[in-house]
């Protein structure tokens, strides 16, 4: 819950250094909270260890990777509450969606561009549809791959691995029988940004925001509430009540913050909001369609930053996954694909939450994976090409994985 400032506090704040440049009015709260001698300056130290807990509010992981100045930057950009200069080398959602046109143009046997739904401010939710002979009622009878982007607004590097993925797949099908095999044999949906609202606010008003950007009316109690957005990878469930631990847990008490299970919060104002219900979320609602309506899908991989991890189910319980040898299996050589430069683990294992994707999609028998790329939200531009060829690589051997796997029946069953 948002603290109020105490009335003791400097009336405005400034970021130390040689300028002193002045926080933004609007980051009043935050900056009472890392002042910490309270002196209206926030100096280095300060915004370090500010940052020292994750962007969750939890101490980092041992194993998660971040980069110090790099996330610092981004921070103070936050701060002064202006754009992140960085933007313009990131594919904007209207980039996105012209970027997808072109695949269709030049490849119309092998691709079709798809709308999964509207977000709230009223943005298709754009997927790239790959498969040979796109039009054919085949195509449906292929396994089926989801590769997606973009739950959380700020983590701008998970929008273009999925673009390059689908260029990797689309560019080298006459030259290269690997990717050739995967569009012949595969029905793979490229989602390159499922928050779409969300992503351009981060662009261009606030590179810190995370959820997406529906006025939370009433909390899950009915209580009013002015907050606006909910994090979309706390708010998964797939309406079986058998599965609704996955979303919350027994012992978290709805509109109570007091037993807020893990990463994941009651509080509509918390970066980690769940949301009023499960599934409340027009973009949850449009990937789940897509992923649980469509019975030929076997596996999923989704983006996120940072960290440089690859994660696999259970998130909301230290618990083993049932099929956890697979993941461990699939998970090894993904990592084997980046050169092992990741760490493979559970989810929980970086820290326990309720609601996510992968839980979800896990319950309903898909094989799902997260991956945490790169070591901040919004890395040097000069970063965005060996980052997405060196993943890229990790999305092609998922993608083999489930198509030899499903041939030879190894697969857990869809439910």
């Amino acid at each position: 819950m948002l603290i109020k400032q105490n009335p003791t506090s400097p009336s405005s704040y400034f970021l130390g250094g040689a300028d002193h440049v002045q926080v933004h009015p609007s980051r009043l709260q935050e900056a009472a909270r890392i002042d910490a001698n309270g002196d209206g300056i926030l100096q280095r130290d300060e915004l370090v260890a500010h940052l020292e807990k994750d962007h969750h509010g939890c101490h980092h992981h041992e194993q998660e990777k971040s980069d110090q100045e790099a996330l610092l930057g981004e921070f103070q950009t936050h701060l002064r509450g202006i754009p992140n200069p960085v933007a313009k080398a990131y594919h904007s959602y209207a980039q996105v969606g012209q970027e997808l046109d072109k695949l269709t143009e030049k490849y119309p046997n092998l691709c079709k561009k798809v709308s999964l739904g509207k977000s709230h401010e009223g943005r298709e939710i754009w997927a790239l549809r790959i498969s040979e002979n796109i039009g054919a009622a085949e195509t449906d009878q292929k396994t089926g791959v989801v590769i997606t982007g973009c739950h959380h607004a700020r983590e701008w590097m998970s929008v273009e691995i999925p673009l390059h993925v689908a260029h990797s797949l689309l560019d080298n099908y006459e030259s290269d029988p690997a990717a050739r095999n995967r569009v012949q044999k595969g029905d793979i949906w490229i989602v390159p940004l499922l928050n779409p609202d969300g992503y351009e606010y981060s662009r261009d008003h606030d590179n810190w925001w995370r959820k997406n950007r529906r006025p939370v009316e009433t909390d899950a109690m009915g209580n009013h509430t002015e907050a606006i957005g909910v994090d979309l990878n706390r708010n998964y469930y797939d309406g079986n009540p058998e599965h609704m631990g996955l979303y919350r847990p027994e012992s978290d008490t709805p509109g109570s913050t007091a037993d807020d299970w893990g990463v994941t919060s009651d509080d509509p104002n918390s970066d980690s909001y769940r949301g009023p219900a499960g599934a409340s979320e027009i973009e949850t609602q449009s990937i789940l369609n897509l992923e649980l309506g469509h019975k030929n899908i076997r596996g999923v991989i989704d983006h996120h930053s940072y960290g440089e991890m690859i994660l696999y189910p259970w998130g909301y319980t230290a618990e083993p996954a049932p099929v956890k040898d697979l993941h461990l299996e699939i998970g090894q050589k993904l990592n084997q694909a980046m050169g092992n430069r990741y760490q493979l683990q559970q989810s929980a294992g970086l820290y326990p939450s309720a609601g996510e994707s992968d839980d979800c999609q896990s319950a309903n028998g898909l094989v799902t994976f997260t991956l945490e790329v790169g070591r901040s939200f919004q890395p040097s531009p000069t970063t965005i090409p060996g980052t997405c060829e060196l993943v890229g690589k990790a999305n092609l051997t998922f993608i083999d994985e489930i198509l030899s796997r499903a041939e030879a029946g190894t697969l857990p069953a869809r439910t």
